[in-house]
């Protein structure tokens, strides 16, 4: 399905319609650089199916659940980017369903040792760690947040094992394999950085559990293993404090940040962090003005941030300037489409224009057109208030 074809035929009519051009299934190479260019032109209901054939051509996918089958590498990449984008496409139930095949992840038939004639030599899971990651998320996507928080326990542990075992000397499944010094500082690199992304899974979870506590715990233990992160994951941490109401503990967070920006120098990154970080402390107490100035004062040393040119722009609205408002946010995105045809951005401007005009239909009807024009069959239509 094509949601933006869709609304085109109902308010432009055929011919607008046919001027659609997006690409499918069928006109791309059936391989995975055809998948790529779908992926890339953010057309993934087309990848989805294009994953589908080539899975079939795996002796795979549709209609071959239960049946005995071998995977290979490219099979099981296969199966990681359909997942992730029946994920993405937020596909939750076919998501859970499609993955009941693999049971545990931990079946014979996903390790190299399964296959000796094929991979002679090479030990260990074949399946894409993120598929793993992929996984243990998912059931918090079904309401079911405990059980993503449990599987990510356990993905947790797995990786802290590994990571001791090779601060030991050991090969990374804790046997004497010898390691050149190299290859074991890879190793660690690798998993060390895979269990940080385990952190910020659970983290994610206990925030949508709304277990702050926890979160803000799990989020600040990151810091160990991603130090070069400290000013991002400090400033994260505070924007949940301001979420919830608690601005005085956020404020805390926020002098913690500019002391460590202090420490490390003035990159611009860090100053536009700091920045943000006291416009939301103003946008939390409803200073529109001021957090309108810190915002503006971002916008000067980046000029694209697209999160202070929104907020920005409806700062702009709640100090009763709705003209210039509109003007902002419509001169963004005629400039940049590529950067400002977003669901937030056009979500926020169709809302303007519904205050604004008697004609916000036909306004809403000529960002239909620019969407169309750029976007892949994945865009959400919902953000523009047509239906």
């Amino acid at each position: 399905g094509d949601a933006v074809k869709d609304l085109m035929l109902r308010f432009l009519g055929e011919q607008a319609a046919m001027k659609r051009q997006v690409l499918n299934s069928n006109s791309v190479e059936q391989s995975f650089t055809g998948l790529k260019q779908l992926i890339t032109s953010k057309n993934w209901r087309a990848a989805v199916d294009l994953t589908g054939r080539l899975l079939t051509a795996h002796g795979q996918g549709y209609g071959k659940a239960g049946q005995p089958t071998s995977h290979t590498t490219d099979s099981l990449q296969l199966w990681f980017v359909r997942l992730a984008l029946l994920i993405k496409l937020n596909l939750f139930q076919n998501a859970e369903l499609e993955f009941e095949p693999f049971g545990n992840l931990d079946h014979p038939d996903l390790y190299y040792e399964y296959y000796p004639t094929v991979y002679p030599g090479r030990r260990g899971s074949m399946l894409p760690f993120s598929m793993r990651l992929l996984h243990a998320e998912l059931p918090q996507y079904l309401a079911k947040p405990q059980e993503a928080l449990d599987r990510l326990h356990t993905l947790k542990t797995v990786c802290l094992a590994i990571v001791e075992n090779l601060e030991k000397g050991l090969a990374e499944d804790g046997t004497m394999i010898t390691l050149t010094p190299e290859n074991r500082q890879a190793s660690l690199k690798l998993w060390q950085s895979r269990l940080s992304r385990v952190m910020y899974s659970m983290a994610n979870c206990l925030l949508l559990m709304k277990d702050y506590v926890l979160a803000v715990e799990t989020y600040s233990s990151i810091i160990q293993y991603e130090p070069h992160q400290r000013v991002q994951l400090l400033s994260g941490i505070g924007r949940i404090f301001l979420q919830i109401g608690d601005v005085q503990t956020a404020e805390g967070y926020f002098q913690d940040v500019e002391r460590a920006c202090q420490m490390k120098g003035s990159q611009s990154s860090h100053i536009t962090c700091m920045l943000m970080n006291r416009a939301f402390v103003h946008l939390s107490q409803n200073n529109y003005g001021e957090a309108h100035a810190s915002f503006t004062e971002v916008l000067k040393i980046d000029p694209k941030n697209p999160v202070a040119n929104n907020n920005a722009a409806v700062c702009l609205l709640y100090l009763g300037h709705l003209k210039e408002s509109l003007g902002q946010l419509e001169g963004l995105v005629q400039q940049d489409p590529a950067l400002y045809l977003h669901e937030s951005v056009l979500f926020n401007l169709t809302t303007m224009y519904e205050l604004e005009s008697s004609r916000s239909t036909q306004k809403k009807q000529a960002l239909l057109e620019a969407v169309a024009c750029r976007e892949g069959d994945s865009f959400n239509t919902q953000c523009l208030k047509l239906v």
